[in-house]
């Protein structure tokens, strides 16, 4: 039996070269948190300097957490979404992965897109509204041609979604891999894990895309994550930021099945960072998952201000 409906001819897609397009995030935005930061700046008087009340406090003991975590070789899961990308993070994110406060990455697959576009091109984050009307939006040759090539790559190598696109991007010898997040989790070897939601990503838009290869890698990833979120059980920590309902939900899901195979949390933190409070984000993080077993905190504000700021009173 086939379909009765009328789909979209995706091989009529007249794609367009990435040189000709405008982006609003270069390589030059993306901060190297040791070459800014040198050997100044005293995290001991921040601290200080704020209050034991409501969110300082919150970020506070959000720091204590990490810590902790790190010295007692817990498990720290990292949930981003693609906006922490995008807004010149990488450097921090990356620093983060070196120092050990960061053991699991997860991630939605615009945040390989940026993360591609950056490291391939040196440049991302085109103007959506200009773009659109013009039908041109999502539209760029080489960013599809190379998502794709990583897809097959890592389905070839018998790697993840996510785990392949880091050695991709090692392997190719791309212009700006050091700000590369994959490669930074590739070279240091922990999982970064990718989950696709199909439809939602520019490189859908593109007839060469391969579903199912996608569909496949990204099951795998689901797999790795939630095993290491299955280790986060036992006194490790959950940082979300950014994604407001995909990671939320794919979270949820992995630690269900753990639940599901017996394991009982124990002394769990999760922390949320994002511009504005969000329902999933409070029931399938910080809420549903640990209670009576951990604590969940909310730290809201923008990303290129409190990653940062995290860095700092965790680092320094």
């Amino acid at each position: 039996m086939t379909s009765r409906f009328k789909k979209t001819d995706l091989s009529a897609i007249k794609s367009i070269p990435i040189a000709g397009r405008a982006s609003k995030v270069t390589v030059a935005d993306i901060v190297d948190p040791e070459q800014a930061l040198g050997d100044g700046g005293d995290a001991a008087a921040l601290t200080r300097a704020m209050p034991d009340i409501l969110a300082a406090s919150s970020l506070k003991r959000v720091v204590s957490e990490l810590r902790r975590a790190r010295d007692d070789g817990r498990e720290i899961v990292w949930m981003i979404g693609a906006h922490t990308i995008k807004v010149g993070l990488s450097g921090y994110l990356n620093a983060l992965i070196k120092q050990g406060f960061i053991t699991c990455i997860a991630s939605t697959g615009s945040s390989t897109i940026h993360d591609l576009e950056l490291a391939f091109f040196g440049k991302t984050s085109e103007d959506v509204a200009d773009e659109l009307p013009r039908g041109r939006f999502g539209m760029s040759r080489e960013t599809s041609e190379r998502f794709n090539a990583a897809c097959h790559h890592a389905a070839e190598s018998g790697l993840g979604l996510g785990e392949g696109f880091g050695d991709y991007i090692a392997r190719e010898k791309a212009p700006n891999r050091d700000i590369s997040v994959f490669h930074a989790a590739h070279d240091h070897g922990i999982p970064s894990t990718v989950h696709v939601a199909l439809g939602t990503d520019i490189t859908h838009q593109h007839p060469g895309f391969p579903a199912a290869v996608v569909g496949e890698l990204s099951m795998h990833d689901f797999r790795v994550f939630t095993d290491r979120v299955g280790r986060m059980f036992a006194g490790g920590v959950a940082v979300l930021c950014g994604s407001a309902v995909i990671l939320p939900e794919v979270f949820l899901k992995a630690v269900s099945i753990n639940y599901n195979l017996g394991l009982t949390p124990d002394g769990v933190t999760a922390a949320a960072f994002d511009m504005l409070p969000q329902y999933r984000v409070r029931e399938n993080v910080l809420s549903r998952p640990f209670q009576g077993a951990g604590t969940g905190l909310t730290i809201t504000g923008h990303h290129e201000i409190m990653l940062p700021l995290l860095y700092v009173l965790l680092t320094r």
